[in-house]
């Protein structure tokens, strides 16, 4: 799976789960990223009129592959590499790098905690 498919994936899985959970989670008198709230952050009390933007931290492992000098491309890392197969004498090359990043991401805004 390529980077931008993953991130692309990931963003919209988040959103789609904040979501469905607003509905559940309102039936049971919470609120999923509220609106209008007074929140304390270093000692001080702040008003916001609009869902707070949240961080989404991504810190994946990228694979490249080169078989026999055609590359394969870059792709996410998501489990185990199996370098070589019984009986087969091609070389394989595989480099990991780590990237870390983040996305602000404002999830679909849930109703006022405070009028």
């Amino acid at each position: 799976m390529e980077l931008k498919d993953f991130v692309k994936a990931t963003l919209e899985q988040i959103v789609e789960g904040a979501s469905l959970a607003q509905e559940t989670i309102k039936e049971r008198g919470g609120i999923v990223n509220p609106t209008s709230m007074y929140f304390q952050k270093d000692g001080s009390w702040n008003n916001y009129q609009h869902a707070m933007p949240q961080e989404v931290v991504f810190d994946v492992g990228l694979t490249s592959t080169d078989n026999r000098g055609s590359s394969e491309g870059i792709g996410v890392f998501l489990g185990s590499i199996s370098l070589g197969k019984k009986n087969d004498a091609a070389v394989e090359n595989v480099a990991v790098s780590k990237v870390k990043f983040s996305v602000p991401l404002v999830l679909p805004p849930g109703d006022k905690l405070y009028e």
